[in-house]
């Protein structure tokens, strides 16, 4: 049954939870202080613009102070030694930093959507602080492909990102996705989802690579920070 609270409530509920950092001091300042639990995050990009790097890194951050994180992968691209070696680059030598990383490999928009539904009765996910989704939309523009399928995808996104938020609001967790993009008519990337996507999300981050440069763009007040990409992982 679902527990009415104020609106006072809501707003001291947030601002007490807790922020776990993205791994990158700029990020971090970017985000004010990082990722907050009972928020969801949209990073999104062109393929190989950083955003499992950064999705990786999340994990790593939030597993490293102790946490317990669910790692949803829809792409194939979850990389545990490459998450040792970040640990490993910034020194962290914590032989948990894996054990605390649940990773679940994702094909289908059923399951995907099914995972969050059964986050809180799950006796192994639980207890997780931080939910990364690897990729957010893949899995309904494979099923749910072109314009003709249009509304039944937006309506499934939309009913998939509500879930989420409901789930990280009343169970104290935060939520990063990444996303595809797409381009609209100025030819400006474009998270795929449009503004279904993006009106769900609290805050989102557009990343741009050249070389080991990535521009990452906070995109509702458009403030960016210039970082590199190395063993590391992401602005470290």
């Amino acid at each position: 049954m679902a527990v009415p609270l104020s609106a006072k409530d809501v707003l001291s509920r947030l601002r007490s939870s807790p922020v776990y950092t993205t791994g990158s001091a700029p990020l971090d300042s970017l985000l004010d202080g990082g990722y907050r639990a009972g928020r969801v995050y949209m990073v999104y990009g062109k393929s190989n613009s950083g955003k499992s790097q950064l999705a990786m890194q999340a994990a790593l951050c939030v597993s490293r102070s102790g946490g317990r994180c669910l790692f949803v992968d829809s792409e194939g691209t979850f990389r545990p030694e490459r998450i040792q070696g970040m640990a490993a680059a910034r020194g962290w030598l914590e032989s948990h930093v894996l054990k605390n990383i649940v990773y679940l490999r994702c094909d289908s928009a059923a399951v995907q959507t099914e995972v969050v539904r059964r986050m809180q009765r799950r006796t192994e996910t639980a207890d997780c602080r931080l939910v990364v989704v690897d990729t957010l939309t893949r899995n309904f523009t494979l099923e749910l492909p072109g314009k003709e399928n249009m509304p039944d995808r937006q309506g499934a996104l939309n009913v998939h990102l509500s879930e989420m938020a409901r789930d990280a609001m009343l169970n104290s967790r935060a939520y990063v996705l990444t996303n595809r993009v797409t381009f609209d008519r100025d030819d400006a990337d474009v998270g795929v989802g449009g503004k279904t996507v993006s009106q769900l999300v609290h805050e989102s981050l557009h990343l741009e690579r050249s070389g080991s440069l990535v521009k990452a763009t906070e995109t509702e007040r458009m403030e960016a920070k210039l970082l590199t990409l190395d063993d590391r992982g992401v602005g470290a």
